[in-house]
């Protein structure tokens, strides 16, 4: 029974880790917009995030228990009540934004570095999502825990290599710190509402989550100081630096590029799916899902991660700011019911 929650919380960190990670953190970019830009004040932007990390992992799972809900829909229904149908815009905006930006991510990944355009790796990233999707959240949690410690590997092999602590320019400026932990926090909500349904349904204790968290933070670190050794010229720096570890492993990145774009490209569309059939399978609302997710995607990958996922994370600082009223008002106003016998 203990190896059994053992191999489970395994299986939910590897969940969890795929559907925050995903592209931004394998390709460096999203890190660059929310984290780097500040310099030396990222690492307190990333502080501010990693608290608040810490806080919305252990209320949520705590709310869970409380009001004894055992889906994201009865959650969305128990914390918000009438307002429900308006918090589910917001968070299917943020999902659709995200996928798209996977999409174009692809996209962009094998135009601007191997020259093949027609949108053929986000076509065939859709027909994927679509298929995993319908066959529910275990064959997405067997679909991560496959791909997700290779891009884990793959990230932190790639980081230790290109990491050269003499070139290493963090320069604080004082005036920047607020906006640092702004954006910090930014960042956080965003991939947080992204990743909640997903978090929601995960059985982790009180050190999964923490593993969980640290791990995170340990990515986004790596990738502040990779990107702090050298400049860059695409929007995909870490892709950009595994060209200087061997070709071997280029290629193998940009395999674990793909991976990673394709573990919140499945974690996102089937968020949106469970929210808008209401846990129902239905090939049609996934299949229109899918469809809104390319077509939002031919906007292009860097105005999409520029301006959309800042958007995307504005949105989303609105909804957990909602979400962290409701579940106030709501702890004070709700007991749990006792059990009562047959």
């Amino acid at each position: 029974m203990a190896k059994n929650r053992v191999w489970q919380t395994v299986v939910d960190y590897f969940l969890i880790l795929g559907a925050i990670i995903g592209v931004g953190f394998a390709s460096g970019k999203e890190i660059y917009v929310f984290f780097f830009q500040f310099g030396g004040a990222s690492l307190v932007g990333l502080i501010a995030f990693g608290l608040l990390y810490v806080y919305l992992f252990f209320v949520i799972n705590y709310i869970k228990h409380k009001l004894n809900l055992g889906s994201y829909n009865q959650f969305n229904a128990a914390i918000f009540g009438r307002l429900t149908k308006i918090t589910n815009v917001f968070v299917i905006i943020n999902f659709t934004i995200t996928s798209a930006g996977m999409l174009a991510g692809a996209d962009y990944l094998f135009e601007t570095f191997f020259n093949i355009g027609y949108k053929i790796p986000s076509v065939v990233l859709s027909i994927l999502a679509f298929v995993i999707v319908l066959g529910g959240i275990d064959k997405i949690k067997l679909v991560s825990n496959i791909i997700v410690p290779v891009m884990l590997f793959a990230i932190v092999v790639n980081g230790i290599k290109n990491i050269t602590p003499q070139n290493v320019n963090l320069s604080i400026n004082m005036s920047t710190m607020h906006l640092a932990v702004f954006y910090g926090i930014l960042f956080g909500v965003n991939n947080f509402a992204t990743a909640l349904p997903i978090i929601f349904q995960s059985n982790q204790k009180a050190m999964g989550r923490v593993v969980s968290i640290f791990t995170i933070c340990g990515i986004i670190l790596i990738s502040i100081l990779v990107l702090a050794s050298r400049t860059f010229t695409t929007d995909m720096p870490m892709f950009e630096a595994s060209a200087s570890v061997s070709k071997t492993f280029y290629y193998l990145y940009f395999v674990t590029l793909i991976l990673a774009i394709f573990s919140t490209l499945m974690v996102c569309t089937y968020n949106n799916y469970t929210i808008i059939s209401g846990n129902k399978k239905s090939p049609f609302i996934a299949l229109v899902i899918v469809l809104s997710n390319f077509i939002l995607s031919n906007v292009g990958y860097g105005i999409i991660v520029r301006y959309l996922y800042v958007l995307s994370g504005i949105i989303s600082g609105v909804y957990v700011l909602m979400l962290i009223i409701m579940i106030a008002v709501r702890l004070i106003k709700y007991k749990k019911p006792k059990d009562t016998k047959n």
